[in-house]
């Protein structure tokens, strides 16, 4: 994928060896899962594949799993103490609610100019542009609604209601 932190330059002076053919791997990782009809036949692979809760839209995936004997090793699945029921040990769900968070603000921010209103909302940058989320896209976010907070949003939008729902990791 083009959209890595890491580009193929950094990869190879560290010392990995860049390929578009993976045929010779044991061991597959991603984070996303890949593209239906791209898993190379007997080998493992380890990524998020979205199959464990049977939605219909992940099922062609499964089926090429097993079809293409493929040891899948879903973080999903990965537990604590290997127990069904006990805390996942990968998640990056409170990192997809934080990235959701900013880049819908700053989405909302691009929707509201072009209907022709300019608001604090696109101060806010792509997730991506922050190194840190902690400090530097926490402090946008903070600037923006000290901004919203001191001049409002235009009427017709006001008052803006966010709601975060839910229990899990994505919504912390």
């Amino acid at each position: 994928s083009s959209k890595r932190v890491f580009t193929d330059r950094e990869f190879a002076a560290a010392g990995a060896t860049i390929t578009r053919d993976l045929s010779g791997a044991n061991t597959i990782m991603g984070v996303k899962q890949p593209l239906n009809g791209s898993l190379l036949p007997g080998k493992n692979y380890l990524f998020f594949s979205h199959v464990i809760k049977a939605q219909p839209e992940n099922m062609p995936l499964l089926d090429e799993v097993l079809e293409k004997k493929v040891r899948l090793i879903d973080y999903e699945c990965i537990r604590e103490g290997g127990g069904g029921t006990t805390p996942r040990l990968v998640a990056f769900g409170e990192f997809a609610g934080m990235s959701g968070m900013v880049n819908g603000l700053r989405g909302l921010g691009l929707r509201l100019l072009s209907l022709g209103h300019s608001t604090p909302f696109l101060s806010i940058g792509p997730t991506h542009a922050y190194t840190d989320y902690s400090t530097d896209a926490r402090r946008a976010l903070r600037a923006a609604g000290e901004q919203v907070a001191r001049a409002g949003l235009p009427a017709e939008y006001s008052p803006l209601v966010v709601c975060v729902a839910g229990t899990g990791n994505v919504s912390r």
